[in-house]
């Protein structure tokens, strides 16, 4: 049985700024990616209140993180934190779909097209 935690030096890390993001995420570590990522459920939840400047700049960050070098897992935490807390449009995504693992591309299709989802419900 395996878990993800994080710790202060996740929070700090986020707290740094989106090139601190990044030298994680697009790093090697695949245990500290997971393990900022679930930092950044906290962070990115509206829930908790925070107002980080570059949410945008971390949800495009997200999107490569999909479409790169990464195990499922990773890419299944990035996929929900869009899903959670994110709107399309995704042109990361969108642009490189042929990229997606076979069985990510219904979940990556769903994040493209939420909005979509809404405005036929209605």
């Amino acid at each position: 049985m395996s878990y993800i935690t994080y710790t202060d030096d996740e929070m700090e890390i986020v707290k740094s700024g989106i090139e601190a993001i990044r030298n994680v995420l697009m790093g090697t570590d695949m245990g500290k990616k997971e393990s900022l990522l679930f930092c950044l459920d906290r962070f990115l939840d509206p829930w908790f209140g925070y107002q980080l400047p570059y949410q945008d700049a971390i949800v495009d960050l997200l999107q490569v993180v999909i479409v790169s070098d990464n195990t499922l897992s990773v890419k299944e935490a990035v996929l929900q934190l869009i899903c959670d807390y994110a709107w399309p449009p995704f042109p990361v995504l969108e642009e490189n779909f042929e990229r997606v693992e076979a069985e990510l591309r219904p979940d990556v299709s769903y994040a493209m097209h939420m909005d979509k989802e809404i405005e036929t419900d209605s």
